[in-house]
């Protein structure tokens, strides 16, 4: 949650639930939602959707929201160091202001002002996330351009519990009740650089605390849930620029409300969401050469939401309208006045609103399905915008089906790239996009596979300008990329699934140069084994690789971690059976040793290991 401005440049350069091609198998997640923002079986899903269950949490033992993320096709997680630090996002070539991340459905902390922080986000009380790639605008309005990232949290959780000990100092605590899930990490980050020095301000710790309950209210189902999560993490810059006294601290708090009434052929929701995020940021300036704020940073963000929505299914149409309501006030104080004009004042209190209206059609027949819909919105004094898209689904066989979806989407600029002191642009214009993508997906073809092809044309593009530390609009960017997924049916117990991503193009068409984005070439690499319900000591284990290449203009006579160059990375891991409710694990992260850095400038850990105690 870095917001000072030449961190925030860093994350530059990378508002309800919904899957599609997934990580597990179909019959695991035969239901989702965030597609259409409605229930649907996997098949009937047109736009390209991916989950991760809470099993893969579990099994994978995934700590936070980005680690549960980073193996997704075309979904890019850019770590800046260890566990707990801040993450850049990006979905087929997007940035993170790009990529819409909801938690239930509503926009999590921080949306206004692009400070949602996946790095530090625990998977405590999560029951699955749900991720669309693709222009979502019509459905969820501003900030989709890339695509949705859905935490939903759990309804029905069982009773469990999960000590851990690891390398780093690391030490964590969880506990799972079926309405209250509490969860506190500790870690020092303390892992050495290869020219022996100790990276000494990567410090984490973090507790959260989830709560949930539902209930009949006369015709409606009610559910309420609730959350508030603290952080306190060394903010030290890049590599080359320490500050041993920088640390930040974060209060991030939600809650809604969900009402429901459903009907033999139309189901209402009514949302009701309010977040609270608290970011401070603070060093000793007396002792630590490299602080240049006068004072405690603080930054803050309220805000309200509210949607309604009904949805209406005849014999071969479903028809899904609603409103969507948003108010908030971020306030940003910059700690200093070194980067401000003489005489400007360092804090900026600015207030933000959203409104919306939306409809949606989907038709069904024997050869598939189509739907079309649109979606006006006005985002304040920043103007409004009509966004429609259209899609389909064809059955080339019982296994086979070729998926289409064309879309505008649009971007309103994010508080911090407005008004942030000494680093916001007043004048920057809303980006427009012209998404589409084609796949075909065969269910039966081994485990199931998928080929697919984006395209993204964006005008007005914000981009970070790392050499003048600046704000700018690229007036014309053109993204294209190929995903591809394949998975193996289960053969006693053992999968294996690989995809690869190709971001052939992503410039810059006014220059001619390469977007500052993801690599040209990403892959993972799974191997799974689960004993099932047959008794074994051995429960499961596993083992990931990674494969990330060059970011396009890469500098390979730069200093280590200067540059982030391409990587590989392997973990692994293996779960034992203790006793009948008691299990014993152990992880291993970047196996392989190698020293990189996602993100130019901040070095990642060596290999480290985790032990792990847990009930199930």
């Amino acid at each position: 949650m870095f917001f000072f401005p030449h961190v925030l440049g860093t994350l530059l350069a990378v508002a309800s639930p919904s899957p599609s091609p997934a990580p597990s198998a179909p019959p695991d997640i035969a239901h989702v939602y965030t597609s259409d923002r409605t229930d649907e079986t996997l098949n009937n899903a047109a736009r390209t959707t991916y989950v991760v269950t809470r099993e893969q949490i579990l099994r994978n033992g995934y700590r936070t929201v980005a680690q549960a993320l980073q193996a997704i096709p075309a979904l890019e997680i850019s770590p800046l160091g260890a566990f707990g630090s801040s993450v850049s996002y990006g979905i087929r070539g997007s940035s993170s202001p790009q990529v819409l991340v909801l938690v239930d459905g509503l926009p999590a902390p921080g949306s206004f002002s692009n400070t949602v922080e996946l790095g530090n986000l625990p998977t405590t009380g999560v029951d699955r996330i749900e991720v669309v790639e693709g222009g979502g605008s019509t459905l969820y309005g501003t900030g989709a351009i890339g695509g949705i990232i859905n935490i939903i949290t759990q309804r029905t959780a069982q009773n469990g519990a999960a000590l851990r000990y690891g390398s780093f100092g690391g030490k964590e605590v969880a506990v799972d009740t079926p309405h209250v899930q509490f969860y506190r990490a500790v870690a020092s980050n303390d892992f050495g650089l290869p020219d022996g020095t100790v990276r000494p301000d990567s410090d984490y710790r973090t507790t959260a605390l989830h709560a949930n309950a539902g209930h009949r209210v006369g015709a409606f189902d009610a559910v309420v849930r609730v959350g508030l999560e603290s952080d306190h993490l060394g903010a030290p810059g890049p590599d080359s620029f320490l500050s041993p006294t920088s640390r930040e601290d974060d209060v991030n708090k939600n809650a809604n409300l969900t009402l429901t009434h459903t009907s033999s052929q139309s189901q209402a929701t009514m949302q009701f969401g309010a977040t609270d995020q608290v970011v401070q940021f603070a060093c000793d300036a007396v002792t630590d050469a490299n602080c240049f704020f006068s004072y405690p940073a603080l930054d803050t963000e309220s805000r309200v939401d509210f949607n309604a929505r009904n949805v209406v299914a005849a014999k071969n149409s479903q028809l899904q309208y609603g409103i969507d309501l948003s108010r908030g006030t971020v306030r940003s104080d910059a700690g200093s006045t070194a980067f401000l004009a003489p005489g400007a004042s360092p804090i900026d209190t600015h207030a933000l609103a959203q409104s919306a209206a939306y409809a949606q059609n989907r038709w069904s027949a024997k050869w598939g399905s189509a739907y079309a819909g649109m979606r006006a919105e006005r985002d304040g004094s920043l103007g409004g915008e009509f966004s429609p898209s259209a899609g389909f689904i064809v059955h080339l066989s019982g296994d086979a089906s070729l998926k289409g979806n064309v879309a505008t989407a649009f971007r309103a600029p994010n508080a911090s790239e407005l008004y942030f002191p000494g680093f916001g642009v007043p004048t920057l214009q809303p980006e427009r996009a012209k998404v589409a993508d084609l796949s075909i997906v065969d269910s039966h073809l081994l485990g199931g596979a998928t080929l697919g092809w984006f395209t993204n044309r964006t005008n007005d593009l914000i981009q970070y300008n790392l050499s003048s530390f600046t704000l700018d609009q690229i007036t014309h960017a053109f993204i294209q990329g190929f995903t591809f997924e394949l998975r193996t049916p289960a053969y006693r117990g053992i999968t294996a699934s690989l995809n690869a991503t190709d971001l052939y193009r992503a410039e810059n068409v006014d220059t001619g140069a390469r977007l500052a984005n993801d690599p040209v070439f990403a892959a993972n690499l799974r191997l799974d084994y689960a004993a099932g319900k047959s008794p074994s000591i051995v429960d499961s284990l596993g083992v990931a690789v990674r494969l990330a290449g060059d970011r396009g203009l890469v500098d390979h006579t730069a200093p280590l971690f200067d540059q982030p160059v391409a990587y590989t990375n392997v973990d692994a891991y293996v779960r034992l059976r203790a006793s009948r409710d008691l299990l014993v694990s152990l992880r291993g992260l970047n196996l392989g040793n190698e020293r990189y850095a996602a993100t130019a400038g901040y070095p990642m850990p060596g290999r480290s290991f985790m032990l792990e105690l847990s009930t199930k």
